[in-house]
């Protein structure tokens, strides 16, 4: 099956204009499924094609707030011109519904390609444009964002994400948590900076987890530069790079630190919920299970934190993590009346 044809707006950037098009055609009253199935085939050729409808969607709800502004409505009469009502059909005529359709797509479409130019002045209208946008999740949440070059970013748990694209760059900065960046490739340079240091791409895929004095970055395609956080009174330095299957940890305090390689092209396990320690000390696969939970796994004394586990884990179980934890090393387990797990050493 052909879709059909994305033509219908003139001039501009040729995705938005395609991305405007699907959105009136799927808002038509004469929509049909095959509509939706070669809209869906489009959305599925390219990440750019999705990240266009969405920004087409956000513009078309953000401009909706302002739709009864005077200056939008001059300036959608100036923009739009509704289509010639069809003549009456005579009886010998071929019925002129087809065409009525084939003109509210046009109208339709064009009304949004309005709202795109208008997105110029609506900011204007009350509080001055926001140069950033925040993406949050809360705990035990996680969700994947499209950002407007294409690229997507999948967040963990707990995370706080600032976006600020401008003609130059593609800067985030990652406040809290944990992300995975899959980049579209193009001549900005994509930065996510964080406060210990900062990471630099093209095109590639990277994991961006953020500690309290460190970041841990792991590559999986691509690569990338690793330079000294951001600052208003030094330029950025690179401390090293990464090629795809690397992984390092490094800070304002630490020194760059490579750690354990992984087979290039493998992602974060974190995105399929599962967590995974390798000779690691409990208390610190303790703080990772809460992240993912307000119920918390506490344990009692050094002892109990220092003992290495190593294993593959639901994120959202921590109830299955502390029975292998019972069955295999001398601890037991209480749960306090507010749902949280204490691990006690068993004598």
């Amino acid at each position: 099956m052909k879709p059909p044809r994305l033509s219908v707006i003139e001039g501009g950037d040729p995705l938005r204009r395609q991305a405007a098009a699907w959105f009136a055609r799927l808002h038509a009253d004469d929509v049909a499924e095959r509509d939706r199935q070669a809209w869906r085939q489009w959305m599925a050729e390219d990440a750019r094609h999705r990240a266009a409808y969405e920004r087409i969607e956000r513009l078309w709800s953000a401009a909706g707030e302002h739709a009864q502004h005077p200056q939008i409505a001059e300036r959608l009469r100036d923009s739009v011109s509704p289509p010639m009502p069809a003549p009456e059909p005579s009886p010998a005529s071929t019925p002129a519904r087809p065409a009525r359709k084939r003109a509210r797509y046009v109208w339709a479409a064009t009304a949004v390609a309005a709202v795109i130019a208008l997105v110029a002045i609506v900011p204007r209208l009350g509080q001055p444009p926001a140069t950033e946008t925040l993406y949050v999740t809360g705990i035990g949440e996680s969700r994947t964002i499209a950002l407007d070059d294409g690229s997507r970013v999948s967040m963990d748990t707990d995370s706080r994400l600032r976006v600020d694209f401008s003609d130059g760059q593609r800067r985030l900065t990652l406040v809290r948590g944990r992300a995975y960046f899959r980049v579209a490739s193009e001549s900005r340079p994509f930065l996510v900076n964080t406060e210990s240091g900062s990471v630099r791409a093209v095109g590639t895929e990277f994991d961006v987890y953020r500690r309290d004095d460190a970041i841990e970055v792991t590559l999986v395609e691509g690569r990338v530069a690793l330079l000294t956080p951001p600052s208003a009174h030094a330029k950025q330095l690179t401390v090293g790079v990464l090629d795809a299957g690397q992984k390092a940890r490094f800070g304002k305090r630490q020194p760059l630190r490579r750690l354990p390689p992984q087979a290039p092209g493998t992602p974060p396990t974190w995105l399929s919920g599962k967590l995974v320690f390798e000779d690691q000390a409990l208390d610190q696969a303790a703080a990772e299970f809460n992240r993912y939970s307000r119920k918390r796994l506490l344990l009692d004394g050094a002892p109990v934190a220092r003992m290495r586990v190593s294993g593959v884990f639901r994120s959202d179980d921590p109830h299955a993590f502390v029975e292998a934890l019972q069955a295999l090393y001398p601890v037991a387990v209480r749960e306090s009346p507010a749902g949280d797990l204490l691990i006690v050493e068993r004598r």
